[in-house]
């Protein structure tokens, strides 16, 4: 006779009404998304703000995963000190070099956030997480980033102070909306404040900063580098939560590759290469211990990666002529141009390079 464990496991797992329609959907149909190509003048748009979110990693790129003394062997060679003996730049480890960035529905820049694992002791401390958990945070004590005394600024359209709402959604146009500065309690909204923001994360989110970001109701997410590790989540939860009428949809997962970023594939191809080489050449050594893993936060920290990011920073310095300057997408009145938008992430640049705060430039 079977016993009862035997006979549990036996039973099927009944479906959620929500996922029905997919009862007989392979796993690659399920994972494919049907959301249709992004116009090119929008894609020359989110280039804009994906190459402003590897600058300003670049400017706080640490990859001393595992101690600034060792022996980071070939990978590492470029972020030596010179005339050291093992010792590379960046000083303590706070957390990878993953950042993400949130943009309101107008195109203007809210604020952005790292990784933290190592600050926290946590492996839960991740860049989309953090930024939300800020932006909801943000959206109380409104500490605005454009006009702050000492922050260069270029004099043209973008640079012009935000409205009292710290950023533009859809709930900011209700008329019981109050601002952050003033002593009543926002009335509604919370659930609904992210619906028009779109996220930008330089790795594909994991399964925690999806679910993150799908109970705050983020618009979409714009990936920079795949991870294969993650198995697609973002697609697996649009897909089972997108036109279910439920009151939280997964963000639209829009990878590098669609939005025609060049560096999409070569951080994707040089992680591949380093996985593939990492087992023979160690990514640290020391008298304790040998790293010979693969593994994509190691790759992150690598002159190949490095290298790659501050390719993106310099086309973001030397940026000048666009495709589609004039362009405005017609999600609120009062967007952006392309034009306006590559102003102001020069000058969201300038700001970040100048408060040298790695993700807690406003200190909330």
């Amino acid at each position: 006779m079977e016993s009862e464990r035997e006979l549990i496991g036996q039973l099927p797992v009944k479906l959620p009404p929500g996922l029905d329609p997919f009862r007989d959907w392979t796993v690659e149909e399920f994972v494919q998304l049907d959301e249709g190509p992004i116009d090119p003048a929008m894609q020359e748009r989110h280039r804009i703000y994906s190459i402003l979110l590897m600058s300003i990693i670049l400017d706080g790129w640490n990859g001393n995963k595992h101690g600034e003394v060792g022996d980071y062997g070939q990978w590492r060679v470029d972020q030596k000190i010179p005339q050291a003996v093992d010792v590379y730049r960046g000083g303590s480890y706070l957390g990878h070099n993953i950042a993400a960035l949130a943009v309101d529905a107008e195109g203007r820049v809210i604020d952005y956030d790292f990784n933290h694992n190592e600050v926290f002791d946590s492996s839960v401390e991740h860049a989309e997480s953090r930024l939300v958990r800020r932006v909801f945070a943000l959206n109380q004590v409104y500490d605005l980033w454009q006009g702050n005394e000492g922050i260069p600024h270029r004099g043209n359209a973008a640079t012009v102070r935000q409205p009292r709402q710290l950023f533009a959604t859809a709930v900011t146009d209700r008329a019981d909306r109050v601002t952050p500065r003033t002593p009543e309690k926002v009335s509604s909204g919370y659930s609904t404040l992210l619906s028009d923001v779109t996220v930008y994360t330089s790795l594909e989110s994991c399964a925690q900063c999806t679910g993150i970001m799908c109970l705050a109701s983020v618009k979409e997410v714009v990936y920079l580098q795949p991870d294969t590790g993650q198995f697609l989540i973002g697609n697996i939860m649009r897909r089972a939560t997108k036109e279910q009428k439920l009151s939280f949809t997964a963000p639209r997962p829009i990878s590098g590759r669609e939005i025609g970023l060049r560096y999409y594939d070569e951080l994707a191809e040089g992680a591949e290469s380093f996985d593939a080489n990492v087992g023979e050449e160690p990514f640290f050594r020391s008298p304790t211990k040998t790293i010979n893993g693969p593994s994509l936060t190691s790759y992150l920290c690598t002159d190949d990666a490095y290298r790659t990011f501050e390719r993106a920073a310099n086309e973001l310095s030397d940026w000048s002529n666009l495709a589609y300057p004039d362009f405005r997408p017609a999600t609120a009145e009062s967007a952006l141009s392309n034009r306006q938008v590559l102003d102001m992430a020069k000058d969201f640049l300038e700001y970040v390079l100048t408060v040298k705060n790695r993700g807690t430039s406003h200190r909330v």
